[in-house]
């Protein structure tokens, strides 16, 4: 028993010193309070891209304003007066970060916002037309898809059954196979410098193989691995936000980042990818339509509607549109899906009113 009061009483100590140091913490770092604030623009207020930005800072009688100086990315603009307008010069939608920062003698004080920037213009509406159907494998989860010296080569998921495979292109027969570890979940496929890159998708993992399909090193990422293309000496990446990542095929570094917005909002879920003639056009995972991007701002430049290419039939056993491929040498696109049971040369039109 005496044993059992001094354990209680131990206990009662330990924990009022435990709750005293707690308070003594919290009460030790109490929250700023400034003398500024941001009335305009509000957090994530959308405007159309060339429109004027209201930007308004309230401050009180401690703290008179001498100016204020305004950073988007790394350009930086000097106002004199508390309430004033920006425009943002570049053509980039998306996201932007606004940096105000007031001055009041030797005094400053920042604050933060950010707003988004949307087109001015709506997509351009297409559909497709079928050229030519050609056999695919209803076995492969389609997952990166690109033409090379008139030869496929697709990237396959599911945890199992993933693999890069080189296939011809007119009959669907598989050439040969490179299978992945049974724990591996096949993404994205692109080839620059005659070596073909594949990523896979949780693992932050990717593979580089030669023109013999012989595994040669592997990179590691950060984000997700969904979809990949070409674009000049760069990678383009995907990982199922509304991000393309551009990537240093060397290094496997993020040299920039990209937002897709069309005149409505953001577009996520970006999946497989293929530049044609300089444009990024971009699958949107578990819809039936390709956007088409600029990758200089970020604007979805075109919508192509892929509704009803596949018949009430053959959708019955299939998964989602995925899978572009561009033969540069012959002008002609290829599309497909998870699990599809043709290939399809396409060609784009405008689509009816």
């Amino acid at each position: 028993m005496f044993r059992l009061s001094y354990a209680i009483l131990f206990l009662l100590i330990f924990v009022s010193c435990k709750e005293g140091k707690e308070e003594t913490e919290k009460n030790s770092s109490p929250r700023i309070r400034k003398n500024t604030s941001i009335e305009q623009p509000s957090q994530n207020q959308i405007f159309v891209r060339g429109s004027a930005i209201n930007v308004s800072v309230a401050t009180n009688e401690e703290f008179p304003i001498d100016s204020i100086v305004v950073s988007v990315d790394e350009k930086t603009y000097t106002f004199k007066a508390n309430s004033f307008q920006l425009t943002i010069p570049d053509r980039r939608v998306g996201t932007r970060r606004l940096v105000t920062k007031a001055y009041s003698g030797d005094k400053s004080e920042t604050h933060f916002r950010k707003v988004v920037i949307l087109p001015e213009n709506a997509p351009e509406e297409l559909t497709y037309q079928i050229k030519n159907t050609y056999p695919h494998e209803t076995d492969d989860y389609t997952q990166g898809l690109l033409v090379k010296d008139g030869i496929l080569y697709e990237s396959t998921g599911q945890r199992g059954s993933s693999a890069l495979k080189k296939k011809n292109l007119t009959t669907g027969e598989t050439l040969k196979v490179v299978n992945l570890a049974a724990d591996l979940f096949g993404e994205g496929l692109a080839t620059i410098n005659d070596e073909f890159y594949q990523l896979t998708w949780t693992s932050g993992r990717g593979f580089v193989y030669n023109a013999d399909m012989e595994q040669i090193r592997t990179f590691n990422y950060q984000v997700e691995g969904w979809g990949l293309a070409t674009l000049g000496d760069q990678l383009v990446m995907t990982d199922e936000t509304e991000k393309l990542y551009f990537v240093d095929p060397a290094s496997f570094t993020i040299q920039r980042e990209l937002e897709v917005f069309d005149n409505t909002g953001k577009i996520d879920a970006l999946n497989e990818l293929e530049v044609i003639d300089g444009l990024i056009y971009a699958n949107v995972y578990q819809e039936d339509f390709i956007v088409v991007v600029d990758p200089e701002t970020g604007e979805v430049l075109k919508k192509i509607d892929f509704t009803g290419i596949l018949s009430k039939e053959e959708a019955q056993s299939a998964d989602v549109l995925n899978g572009i491929a561009y033969d540069a040498d012959s002008g002609r696109i290829y599309i497909t899906g998870k699990w599809w049971p043709k290939l399809f040369e396409v060609t784009f039109q405008p689509k009816p009113i």
